[in-house]
């Protein structure tokens, strides 16, 4: 097989429906409703304003998030992993720059047992302390451990250097660790969930019996009001260079990229092809150069990011320190190429049938539309987005890359970062 050819091109493409039904709650909550299974389980997920884009503190967003689980006024940790456990259900947390969620997996036939403990901790966690020193410990140490790998301190230093004095900054220190507190924790679970701005989505096979227990249990929910967004301004750094030089470094962590544009932004779809050619997936110029070629690196890779106020494009890879110089000439050949030469028919049909053979596999069930609908309903977006998306990717054209390359990708406006030795 030759991954560099092209198989055969099609424009049929069988899109599922991203469609949820929207009910509103007694408590005026949105809830949107995806009902496509055919197993009688359910997934449940409550989404909030309560990314790190909304802390004060660093890391207490995470932390809050990751506690939330580990008692409330009513049960103990040990006493809902037990009857979460009995029952079959399962139950996560989850934090991103913007967002966060509380997300319930159960049986049907069990939810009037585990959705109250869903509730029930959405509105009742309390962070004992002891739990609190017991993260803080362990967060810190892994910290610290981290601290001597390349990649860790590029991921860290590359994300302050694109957002310096915005929210986004988030550049992490051991000391963060030490001042969390309980009452930093206590104080942003109670201005951040259950806020009025909070929504839910439920997927899986739902009956009515299981959507009026969500109504029910959901709908009870005293919801508070909640501080405004910060304000954001998106505006683009121009050209950095940073090198952290480790001595001892046998790799050297490098990090190109700039800030960019969210999902919203008319030329998003078009970056996503462009990033997909240069770094997006496993058959990419820089793997084939870098990789396979030159034998650099074991990995390399590109992505488009999109958060809620930004956004931002990035290349990363760790290789040997003596090849950093001679990697960082041919990414930035790489990039030369998209600004100048049109990418070859063969090559861009190879990579629209790639984008929407995964973004196909990305929707199958339920479940997976649901993550779908979150990460569009977020930015204001119609329940069409996917479907433009779908047939973007199959008109786009060569000259409409090349384009994109030279306004977004042109060397003053991308940031440079090298941990280990140049």
């Amino acid at each position: 097989m030759n991954r560099l050819q092209a198989p055969e091109y099609t424009t049929q493409f069988n899109f599922p429906a991203i469609a949820p039904e929207q009910h509103q709650l007694a408590n005026q909550m949105q809830l949107f409703v995806i009902n496509a299974g055919s197993q009688a389980l359910c997934k449940i997920e409550m989404v909030f304003n309560a990314g790190n884009y909304f802390e004060s503190n660093a890391l207490v967003a995470n932390a809050t998030n990751s506690l939330m689980r580990e008692g409330t006024s009513n049960k103990s940790a040990g006493e809902i992993a037990e009857l979460l456990d009995y029952y079959g259900a399962f139950l996560e947390t989850a934090v991103y720059k913007d967002k966060a969620s509380v997300i319930l997996y159960s049986l049907n036939k069990h939810l009037h047992k585990t959705l109250p403990v869903m509730m029930d901790l959405i509105q009742n966690a309390i962070f004992p302390e002891k739990e609190l020193l017991l993260y803080k410990t362990n967060q810190k140490q892994k910290f610290m451990v981290n601290q001597q790998k390349v990649d860790h301190v590029a991921r860290n230093h590359f994300n302050a250097m694109l957002f310096k004095d915005t929210p986004y900054d988030q550049f992490i220190e051991a000391n963060n660790y030490d001042e969390l507190s309980q009452i930093q924790l206590q104080n942003f679970f109670k201005d951040r969930y259950a806020g009025n701005d909070a929504y839910m989505v439920i997927a899986g096979k739902i009956t009515d019996d299981v959507l009026n227990q969500v109504k029910q249990e959901a709908g009870n929910i005293a919801l508070k009001p909640v501080n405004e967004k910060k304000n954001y301004i998106n505006t683009q750094n121009g050209r950095t260079e940073l090198l952290i030089e480790k001595k001892d470094a046998m790799q050297s962590a490098i990090r190109i990229g700039c800030r960019l544009f969210n999902k919203t932004h008319p030329d998003y779809f078009n970056m996503q092809v462009l990033n997909t050619i240069l770094g997006g997936y496993f058959g990419s110029r820089l793997m084939s150069n870098i990789r396979e070629d030159k034998g650099y690196t074991y990995g390399i890779g590109s992505g488009v990011a999109s958060l809620l106020n930004d956004g931002f494009f990035y290349i990363s890879t760790e290789v040997g320190v003596d090849v950093t110089t001679a990697t960082l000439t041919e990414i930035y050949k790489e990039i030369d190429a998209l600004q100048q030469t049109l990418v070859p028919t063969e090559e861009l049909e190879l990579v629209k049938n790639y984008l929407l053979g995964t973004f196909l596999r990305s929707v199958d069930g339920p479940f997976a539309i649901s993550e779908k609908f979150t990460s569009i309903k977020d930015y204001g977006l119609s329940n069409d987005f996917y479907k433009a998306y779908v047939n973007h990717i199959k008109q786009v054209k060569a000259q409409d890359l090349m384009l994109m390359a030279q306004k977004y990708l042109g060397k003053n406006n991308l940031s440079e970062l090298v941990v280990g030795k140049k």
